[in-house]
């Protein structure tokens, strides 16, 4: 067992040794059983998420195959690095771009890797470090154990690619049988199985991709149904790194994270949900930007700023009809550069086009505006925002990817009441009165900055913490 002498010292974020011959910490005799346990956790390292060959695995092989080192402080020392690395990774997830705008500026940095490493060999606890380490919120261990259910699957001696081209829900359809065992959904390979209970295990399964359970294989049913399970391990394995990725900045305050693919918005702190709300956000194309920022503003009641490009793809067509009565039914109002309101019976709209368009139009405040009764802002270069919506109904769709890239919340009003519970009354006394204030909208500060995270995750939890797979809308992970 390592005594308290082995000791690592750490300078610019590496350990280096001192006086290596006495310090070394994972070959000499009396370090044998954490030497082995450190090749156990690199070993787990696919069912963490994690590449194995990513921690001195060559050199790992070698030892373990019983090759001796050439230079043995060298080897301590990158085994040491190793290590180092592994459990950064466990604690913060690995480095891949997960938005396109980082606002925050956000590096994981809550827990000193290289100090724990050293205090858990000196200590003997080092067999405990890895849980120690790992997340502890649920959402992280729902992932964590589905991992480790695929990877069973795909090492079972039975697995073999399937596709299912057949709608038939019965014993003949072997390759929907075979498709179910390896998601989970059956126990055992059997040909023999019930067409109730068959049908019952469609339903469960169709749960998992956010269909309708109506037990019927459709072909938006059978193209999910046909992603290979190694393509839904590396979807869940960046969930789990994700999920590490957030842990540090969500132990301590409240955290917004808006999943794309999930249309769902999850406001985090800690391990708890404290609010989970279904969203809508962009088509395929007018998509929705992964970025991090913080909630600055409130608005009440605010204008709708319509963008230039939807002012005069969408909008121009319909006034060039009837601009006085078109504006009227929208409640719109035309500006000029200076943000000076003009009658709009006075601009000669038929000479205007996409590329001729030198006016701002602007929807008043109310219950009809397109933003609805609230909008939280966050800067961005994309000009996206969270905002209510007086379209209620496009809630109730289970793939909600209407918008031209901002956020609609369905519980905007709640969201705003949990993020500023110091102006809650005075919002919901706001949202009662369901009627624009005269004097324009209501700016209410966030003198606490909430960050937000808009992420693109197709495999995540929902607001009960299963696990499901949703609709790569955008194909960045074909």
């Amino acid at each position: 067992m390592l005594k308290r002498a082995c000791l690592l010292t750490l300078l610019l974020g590496q350990y280096f040794l001192v006086n290596a011959r006495q310090q070394m910490c994972w070959l000499p005799a009396n370090c044998a059983e954490n030497r082995q346990l450190l090749f156990s956790y690199f070993e787990q390292s696919a069912l963490l998420g994690l590449d194995q060959r990513d921690y001195a695995y060559t050199l790992v092989q070698q030892l373990k195959a019983g090759k001796a080192p050439v230079d043995s402080a060298e080897t301590d020392k990158q085994l040491s690095a190793a290590a180092v690395a592994f459990f950064t990774d466990v604690t913060y997830g690995t480095k891949v771009t997960r938005v396109e705008y980082d606002g925050l500026k956000y590096t994981p940095d809550c827990m000193d890797i290289p100090n724990l490493l050293h205090q858990a060999l000196s200590d003997d606890t080092f067999g405990q470090l890895l849980n120690k380490l790992e997340p502890t919120c649920p959402e992280y261990r729902g992932v964590k154990t589905m991992i480790s259910q695929y990877t069973q699957r795909l090492q079972h001696s039975s697995y073999h690619p399937v596709k299912v081209s057949s709608d038939l829900i019965d014993s003949t359809n072997h390759p929907l049988i075979d498709k179910l065992f390896q998601l989970g959904y059956l126990d055992t390979i059997s040909y023999n199985i019930q067409e109730d209970t068959l049908r019952n295990k469609v339903r469960a399964m169709q749960r998992l991709f956010e269909f309708l359970e109506d037990g019927a294989l459709r072909r938006g049913v059978l193209e999910e149904l046909n992603i290979p399970l190694e393509k839904r391990l590396l979807e869940l394995k960046h969930a789990l790194n994700t999920f590490r990725w957030l842990n540090c900045i969500r132990k301590y305050q409240s955290v917004v994270v808006v999943n794309i693919p999930a249309a769902g918005l999850y406001l985090y702190q800690g391990d708890s949900l404290l609010l989970y709300s279904r969203t809508i956000v962009g088509k395929e194309s007018t998509p929705t930007s992964p970025l991090t920022s913080r909630i600055d503003e409130i608005i009440m009641y605010p204008y709708w700023t319509v963008p230039y490009q939807i002012a005069t793809r969408e909008l121009l067509p319909g006034i060039k009809g009837n601009p006085v009565a078109y504006l009227d039914a929208g409640n719109y109002q035309v500006l000029d550069k200076s943000g000076r309101i003009l009658d709009p019976s006075a601009i000669d709209w038929q000479s205007l086009s996409r590329t001729n368009f030198p006016y701002t139009i602007r929807q008043m405040n109310g219950c009809d505006n397109s933003l609805g009764i609230i909008k939280l802002n966050f800067f961005n270069p994309y000009s996206t925002y969270l905002h209510d919506t007086p379209a209620k109904s496009y809630f109730m769709f289970n793939k909600r990817y209407f918008s031209h890239g901002c956020i609609r919340v369905e519980d905007a009003i709640p969201l705003a009441m949990q993020l500023l519970p110091e102006e809650a009354q005075r919002i919901d006394s706001l949202a009662r009165v369901a009627a624009a204030p005269q004097k324009g909208p209501v700016v209410i500060p966030v003198k606490q900055k909430t960050p937000v995270f808009i992420l693109y995750e197709v495999a995540w939890p929902d607001q009960q913490g299963t696990i499901r797979f949703y609709d790569d809308v955008y194909n960045r992970f074909r």
